[in-house]
């Protein structure tokens, strides 16, 4: 028997259902697809609470010493690994006063440059003007590109933060920041937030501090912005992909020894007859390509439709799905044709008496 009959009596065994394609199809994708989608859902879980770990301030860092901040020193952390952004701040003495709400002073705060990358702002925190807390631009009905009318002219707002009351230290719940140039003069903390969680850039803040001596009053203190979700991340239980992929590679061998072990009385029977080993082979191997492909796509459309539509993480965590599904399927095509050649011709009795 040549290859191409070998290729239509696998046609032949799907269309007749000999060949229980649909049943194998079914039971791939539940089992080695439901094994895809478990370590997609439970890492993109894991990433989700990392996200907001991050976003609610608990991964970012203060150094806190009044007037012994070098303001050049936190933002070069910016620059070591893991460090994703620094910057320094300073309160200032003189509130800001809008003309409009007199009897509200709001917080006033100068900031380094850097300092911008560590808020959730929008608008363009580069221009000229103050960035507002989303408290204060509520209270004072400001939005970005707007004036605000204090009692020493106007100042346009060029940024809305948001600052939200989740834990977080509430220094600037209700403020107004202000980019300055870096210069001599130095601030009052550093901030930085530092993910994944990394020893050595936490120790590097030390490093900002301008050397003076003082009281003990003066010395620096270095505290977690927002110590609410506790003092280091504890990731969900994430089902890791090389033990999704083992579990795949195991289900789909499984699959691929059951699709020919369930025929091995018919597969020997040919073999008396004079069917070489080959034919069958390719024969047993292409259903089991057809079975496992059709079980792959549906799995892989499930993976699809549970991610998000938009998501940074989206590319990678559908890379790690169809290797999972490509080492299911490829194992169960594997142990289909290692299966095939291990039915004998000389043991068809036997199949025939524990049929």
């Amino acid at each position: 028997m040549r290859w191409t009959e070998a290729l239509r009596e696998a046609g032949r065994d799907i269309a007749s259902g000999a060949g229980r394609t649909a049943t194998f199809a079914v039971l791939f994708l539940v089992l080695v697809g439901g094994v895809a989608v478990a370590a997609e859902l439970t890492t993109l879980q894991a990433i989700m609470a990392a996200r907001a770990y991050v976003e609610s301030g608990s991964a970012t860092y203060v150094m806190k010493t009044q007037k012994r901040i070098d303001g050049r020193s936190c933002d070069a952390l910016e620059s070591l690994p893991n460090v994703t952004a620094a910057g320094a701040i300073r309160e200032e003495t003189e509130l800001l006063v809008p003309s409009t709400l007199p009897q509200t002073p709001i917080a006033s705060f100068s900031i380094s440059p850097g300092f911008r990358d560590l808020l959730a702002a929008r608008g363009d925190a580069t221009r000229a003007g103050v960035a507002l807390s989303e408290d204060v631009a509520g209270t004072l009905g400001a939005d970005v590109g707007d004036d605000v009318a204090t009692a020493h002219g106007s100042t346009p707002v060029n940024s809305v933060f948001a600052y939200p009351d989740d834990g977080r230290d509430s220094v600037l719940a209700f403020s107004a920041l202000a980019v300055i140039p870096l210069g001599e003069d130095p601030f009052d903390a550093c901030w930085a937030t530092i993910w994944p969680h990394d020893e050595s850039a936490v120790a590097a803040l030390g490093r900002t501090v301008l050397p003076r001596a003082g009281s003990s009053a003066d010395r620096p203190v270095l505290s977690q912005l927002n110590q609410a979700h506790g003092l280091e991340f504890t990731s969900p239980r994430a089902f890791g992909t090389d033990s999704a992929t083992f579990l795949a590679v195991v289900a789909g061998a499984v699959l691929g020894a059951a699709h020919v072990f369930r025929r091995r009385l018919a597969l020997a029977s040919d073999r008396h007859i004079g069917v070489g080993r080959l034919p069958q082979v390719i024969s047993q191997t292409g259903q089991c390509v057809v079975w496992a492909s059709i079980g792959a796509a549906g799995a892989l459309s499930a993976v699809l439709v549970s991610l998000p539509p938009q998501d940074a993480d989206r590319g990678p965590l559908l890379t790690a799905s169809v290797l999972i599904l490509v080492g299911g399927a490829g194992s169960a095509v594997t142990v289909c044709a290692v299966t095939t050649c291990l039915i004998r011709e000389s043991s068809l009795f036997r199949y025939f008496k524990n049929r």
